[in-house]
């Protein structure tokens, strides 16, 4: 058990925190929260529909694939790409994080009920030479993995079903992203008020939203700036989030890319997986 827990934590603790990997919680590099002029006006129920519309829309899907990049607190610089799905339920995050409290490249792949984490030398540095930590989802020693379930059960811009209840909503205007014509909406966010919203029709959307609003207080965030890019038929092409955390400012945007198209993940060799719930049952039968 000794040497469960030590790699699990040594390999772990190489790794980014759960705040990229549960959907990346994130916000301001200057800690401004946005212009609330017009914070007292009624926002317009148009615009109000475009936005719920949208998230809705995000809510439902089976699989997507997305870019992520920002600032993230102690972080640093993190970018990378992710791929999830929910039939069947798979996902697949290749990050890299610089100047912050631990850099370099790591993967995380989620295939049935299992969590691999590594992929790259440091993972290796601590493996035996072996590149995979495998990791139960129910393993309590997974700690911010965990996520990665979470992360394959909605979309990468879940914070976005805040946007709807900002009182001051507005549409920015129309903008092109990367070739996309899309509508940018944008809001500031008070957490606090938030909590205090009706949580919806759909219970699925209100236990969403609560985990949400929970993500947010651990960081400390008490306003946000989130901006929503929307495109043909309601999908959402881009999503930025913007505040200050309680270690620092984040800002980090994520930019959808295929949606709804199959998604593959393979577990990695079992030759170069170190899975330590194997070695423990090796180990009960050899002192049996």
């Amino acid at each position: 058990m000794a040497y469960r827990s030590r790699t699990a934590s040594r390999v772990v603790g190489a790794l980014l925190t759960g705040a990229v990997l549960g959907g990346t919680a994130a916000c301001t590099a200057d800690g401004a929260a946005g212009d609330r002029s017009g914070a007292s006006r009624r926002p317009d129920a148009t615009t109000v529909a475009a936005v719920q519309r949208a998230v809705t829309k995000g809510a439902g899907l089976n699989s997507l694939s997305y870019r992520v990049a920002g600032q993230v607190p102690r972080q640093g610089s993190v970018k990378g790409k992710a791929s999830f799905s929910l039939r069947p339920r798979v996902a697949e995050m290749r990050m890299t994080a610089s100047g912050g409290v631990r850099e370099g490249e790591f993967s995380v792949r989620l295939v049935g009920e299992a969590v691999y984490v590594g992929g790259g030398g440091q993972a290796a540095a601590v493996l035996g030479g072996k590149h995979w930590l495998k990791l139960a989802l129910t393993d309590q020693e997974a700690g911010g993995f965990g996520g990665m379930q979470r992360q394959a059960d909605q979309d990468p811009a879940a914070q976005a079903s805040l946007l709807p209840g900002s009182d001051d909503v507005r549409k920015v205007g129309e903008e092109i992203v990367d070739g996309v014509r899309t509508a940018h909406y944008a809001g500031v966010v008070e957490v606090a008020e938030a909590a205090k919203q009706p949580a919806g029709e759909r219970p699925s959307a209100g236990e969403r939203r609560s985990k949400v609003i929970e993500q947010y207080k651990e960081l400390g965030v008490s306003e946000l700036k989130l901006d929503l890019w929307v495109g043909p038929g309601d999908r959402t092409v881009k999503f930025r989030q913007r505040a200050r955390a309680s270690q620092g400012p984040l800002d980090v945007s994520i930019r959808f890319l295929d949606v709804d198209k199959p998604v593959t993940v393979q577990a990695p060799p079992a030759s170069d997986t170190v899975d330590p719930e194997q070695k423990l049952k090796e180990a009960s039968r050899r002192l049996g």
